[in-house]
Formats: C-alpha cells, sequence, structure tokens
C-alpha cells in the first residue's frame, strides 16, 4: 500500500519533484480555446532552440512567436511547421507518443515500474487555460496518495492590481479547497521582476499558507538568467519565511562553448547557502543533443553527475530535490534510468543523504512526514 499523504510514516518514500500530465495537446481538451493554446507551444520553440532535436539547426527556421507557418501538434512527439519553403520539426516529446499526450493513469504506471511513490505536477504554460484547472484538481481528487499538485497561476505585472489580486485568489483557492501544495509561477512572470513590490502579496500568501513556490529559472540568455538569480535572491531575503524550488537544475546548462554558459552551480551559491532554496537535478533532457555534447550526452551524464556531487559537497544534501520531466525525459533514458542517477550513481553519498535528496527534502517541504 502506497503511503498515505496525510499521515506520518517512517517508510521511505520516493517522491518525483517533476512530474506532467495532460490531455492531447493537439486536440479539444486544452480548455476553451486550443488555437490559442498551440500558439503559445509555438512561442516556445525558440527556448528550446538547439537543445532538442530538430530537422533543422539553423536558428532562421525558428517560428515566430506570432509567424504563421502552419504549426502543428502532430503524432511521435514532435511539432510541426512550414518556413522559408521547408518542412520543419522539433522533437518535443518522446517518439513513443502517439497523440502529444500523458494522462495520470500513465505516469502512475510508470511510477509503479520505477518503483516512485509520489509525482509532484508542476503546472506549466501548457496547463494556464481556462478551465484546465479541474483536471488537475481532479487528478489530486482520484490519486491523493499518488499525486501532488502545483497551483500555476499568471502573475503578470502588466496588469492591474485587481487582476494580480484575483491571481491570488486563484492561488488560495486551489490550496484551501482543491488540495493543491505549492505554487507554480508562469513562464510569463519569470520572465519579469518577481522581486517587484507589487508582488509582495503573493508572497506573503505563500508563507501564509505554508506552501513552497516553484519559480524556476533559466532557458534564456545568460544576463537574463544572472538577473533571475539575483531578484530571487531579493525575494528570500525580504521574505524569510518563504521556501523557493527551482526546476531543471536552473534551466540554463549550456556547453562550454556556448556563449551563454555559466558554470553550474557555482552561479548559485548564495541562494543555496540561504538554506531555503531547493535546486532540482535529474534533468539531463539538457544534455540530450549528441552533435553538441557528444559522448556527455550518454548515461550517466558525467557532467550532470558532477554537479550533483559538487552540490552536495560544498551546500549538503539538503539543498537539492530529485526530479524527472517525466514525460519529456524519456526523450533521452527510461524512468527507472533517471531514478537510478540517484539511486545507483551517487556512490559519494551516504545513504541517509541519499534518501533525502530523493524523497526526504520534498516531503519535509509538503509536511508528509
Amino acid at each position: 500500500m502506497r503511503p498515505d499523504l496525510n499521515t506520518k510514516s517512517e517508510v521511505q518514500m520516493i517522491i518525483d519533484n517533476h512530474v506532467h500530465a495532460f490531455p492531447d495537446q493537439g486536440g479539444p481538451e486544452t480548455g476553451p480555446n486550443p488555437e490559442y493554446h498551440v500558439l503559445m507551444m509555438q512561442r516556445t520553440v525558440k527556448d528550446f532552440w538547439g537543445r532538442m532535436v530538430s530537422s533543422h539547426t539553423d536558428p532562421k527556421y525558428i517560428p515566430g512567436p506570432d509567424e504563421d507557418v502552419d504549426f502543428k501538434v502532430g503524432k511521435y512527439g514532435r511539432f510541426h511547421w512550414e518556413k522559408f519553403g521547408e518542412s520543419c520539426w522539433i522533437q518535443r516529446g518522446s517518439p513513443t507518443f502517439q497523440a502529444m499526450e500523458h494522462p495520470p493513469e500513465q505516469m502512475i504506471a510508470h511510477m509503479d515500474l520505477a518503483g516512485v511513490d509520489i509525482g509532484v505536477i508542476q503546472a506549466e504554460y501548457l496547463e494556464l487555460n481556462k478551465g484546465r484547472e479541474s483536471y488537475f484538481a481532479e487528478c489530486l481528487r482520484k490519486w491523493p496518495d499518488r499525486f501532488i499538485g502545483t497551483a500555476a497561476i499568471n502573475y503578470d505585472l502588466s496588469k492591474d492590481d485587481h487582476y494580480l489580486e484575483s491571481e491570488i485568489h486563484k492561488l488560495t483557492h486551489a490550496v484551501e479547497e482543491d488540495g493543491f501544495k505549492a505554487l507554480f509561477i508562469s513562464h510569463v512572470a519569470n520572465r519579469q521582476p518577481m522581486n517587484d513590490t507589487r508582488c509582495d502579496p503573493l508572497w506573503n500568501e505563500v508563507v501564509r499558507l505554508g506552501i513552497p513556490a516553484y519559480l524556476n529559472t533559466g532557458f534564456t540568455s545568460r544576463e537574463n538568467y544572472l538577473g533571475q538569480l539575483q531578484r530571487t535572491e531579493e525575494i528570500l531575503e525580504k521574505h524569510p519565511g518563504l521556501n523557493i524550488v527551482d526546476a531543471h537544475v536552473g534551466g540554463n546548462i549550456r556547453h562550454p562553448s556556448n556563449p551563454d554558459y555559466v558554470e553550474t552551480p557555482q552561479e548559485l551559491d548564495k541562494l543555496l547557502r540561504t538554506g531555503r532554496f531547493y535546486i532540482e537535478v535529474g534533468y539531463v533532457l539538457a544534455y540530450e543533443n549528441f552533435d553538441i555534447w557528444g559522448e556527455d550526452s550518454q548515461y550517466p551524464y558525467p557532467i550532470h553527475k558532477q554537479i550533483i556531487k559538487t552540490i552536495y559537497e560544498t551546500y549538503g544534501a539538503t539543498t537539492m530535490v530529485w526530479g524527472s520531466d517525466m514525460p519529456w525525459a524519456l526523450r533521452v533514458s527510461t524512468y527507472r534510468q533517471n531514478v537510478d542517477l540517484i539511486r545507483l550513481q551517487t556512490e559519494f553519498m551516504n545513504k541517509k543523504d541519499r534518501d533525502l535528496l530523493i524523497g526526504g527534502n520534498l516531503a519535509r517541504l509538503f509536511k508528509i512526514v
């Protein structure tokens, strides 16, 4: 029997900090405006370019954010479009996908096979359309012992105070009424100054609710990334009761030849020393393009392993959480391999610290043990 999230247990749980469940991203189930939803996905291609495998490598083939390129969500994990007379694609999901969907039942089957007890559903740009909240609330209602939900809000500082208050209200309702256990800040807000004084009511409410905040950084230029980290430092300093989780190992892993390269984890030093900032390891998708990374793109991903070792030896095990980014992780590894990055590839850790990394730290954040 899987542990009940509402009871304390001495059983060591394995908790995946980063999973996704979603209906067909090319179908009508995405919400009241499927066309806009597809456009939102088109706008993300520029962030993925050079990381994911694609039909073309020249950036001129990247579809513009609102460009009419006949963008489609296709089969086998691919986005398709036409540009400069060429048929283009990028491998967004695993080729094992039929449609671009990953229902909660499928995620649970993966978890059972790999020995994972609980998955934290991180809601991202795919889940922000109106009407989608019920999809995730239903996941939590049906499988309260298998999923932890993050409530996605779009805290857009370009809008008025009334709008921002409504987003905070959405978060409060999701936590107090629907069982969500964390805040997820959208990609829009991640590119805005979340240390702005207009954000103080949001951070105060997160602290009041006693939940962590998922404020993902990266997938941008080196300059912007370092700016995000600086603002995050200021947020944590101003709100001493706040805990922040940052996914994708910071999200700006680049090859040393790239002009946006940052020698991770050095840039995270001040954040990791706060004791209230958690970096998610397990995001080996950063190394998926063999043409860029060569042998470093192969399991057990030696650069990623060295990042974990450096963080562990400098800051300890309490600063990290493991997350796979399933089902996107299937582009490069099996789910079992991703779990084993911690279970089998951290020989420099003792068992107690390994248990913290693979579940204990999250169990404490979510108050489930």
